[in-house]
């Protein structure tokens, strides 16, 4: 970010600020614009509801019998809010800003933006496997996440984990066999095959590398578009790669992106169609107080608002590759 260095600060322009933040999000998580935009749908600035159409009318071949039966079709809905992403204050004092040789100033803006656009990229990931869905039974809203019909386990050879994850042992390898399946599965399901993504986290990535074939390989790089963040194609899906997707707990519970991954967690990658994800974008505001006397200095701070989830109630167009633990062999 281009911020002028002066000795006596003035105020950058908050327009300014918030194009910054706005082009980092889309630069540093591409998945964001492969998704829905639901943002024109936000209702009193916190909450998107997405309609449900309820269940198909059957077909009669032949009809003998009438009057026939009429029947509702029960649509519902499902629900998400818009989280506030917020940046703790920095205090800039004027000794600093006018003492130290380089530009401090900038290099604490890149940092707020830096720190707050990678946590809204690892949550919204998050968000589109886990959420709300409204409960006609109890007229209440109920916790839903992607369900294990909605998940793949890793199929490859017995691979040592990263131990910087906290995990320990070994699980099986993520392989380009994963993918074919989610093909299979989209395709079964009548899923668009336009407009497919795959999220591949880092370690699970060069796991997937490795189990390609010579003219795999060069196929798969032949058709990487990294301008748009796509590393590669391949089973229909455009792959890119993060060095945070999804963790899961041994018993099958999915961890937020701030909880410390157990020696028996298993990492995830994930894999969706466009109209199958949404997300909304809110607020998006800069803080500053310049020459403040109560701090002797300027005080920095940052906040976007945004949300997103599955946009079906079914998870339909959405499928997570879980790594497997190795299966234990019995002695004979």
């Amino acid at each position: 970010m281009a911020v002028v260095n002066q000795g006596a600060i003035s105020a950058i322009p908050v327009e300014v600020f918030q194009t910054y933040i706005i082009e980092k999000l889309r630069r540093t998580n591409p998945h964001l614009q492969h998704s829905t935009d639901e943002s024109s749908q936000v209702l009193g600035g916190s909450v998107v509801h997405i309609p449900q159409a309820g269940k198909s009318p059957e077909v009669v071949k032949n009809r003998k019998d009438f009057p026939a039966t009429a029947v509702r079709r029960g649509d519902t809905f499902v629900t998400y809010a818009l989280d506030v992403f917020s940046t703790d204050p920095t205090h800039v004092t004027w000794h600093e800003k006018n003492e130290i040789s380089y530009d401090l100033t900038d290099s604490i803006l890149n940092d707020h933006v830096d720190t707050l656009v990678e946590s809204v990229g690892d949550n919204m990931i998050f968000n589109w496997v886990r959420g709300l869905k409204y409960d006609n039974g109890t007229s209440a809203y109920v916790a839903d996440i992607i369900p294990e019909s909605a998940r793949i386990n890793t199929t490859g050879v017995a691979a040592d984990v990263n131990p910087e994850d906290g995990q320990t042992g070994q699980r099986l390898a993520f392989s380009y066999k994963e993918l074919q399946k989610a093909q299979a599965m989209m395709n079964k399901a009548n899923v668009a095959k336009t407009d497919r993504y795959a999220m591949i986290e880092s370690y699970q990535y060069q796991q997937f590398i490795d189990s390609l074939s010579a003219n795999q390989m060069a196929a798969f790089q032949a058709s990487a578009d990294l301008a748009n963040g796509i590393v590669g194609r391949f089973a229909g899906f455009n792959v890119m790669e993060r060095s945070s997707v999804l963790a899961f707990a041994a018993a099958g519970t999915l961890l937020a992106p701030e909880e410390a991954l157990e020696s028996d967690s298993n990492l995830a990658s994930l894999c969706w169609q466009v109209g199958s994800v949404a997300r909304a974008e809110g607020d998006i505001k800069p803080f500053q107080n310049v020459d403040d006397p109560q701090y002797y200095g300027d005080i920095f701070s940052a906040l976007v608002k945004i949300g997103g989830r599955c946009r079906r109630q079914d998870w339909k167009g959405i499928i997570a590759i879980v790594q497997a633990p190795v299966p234990v062999v019995e002695p004979d």
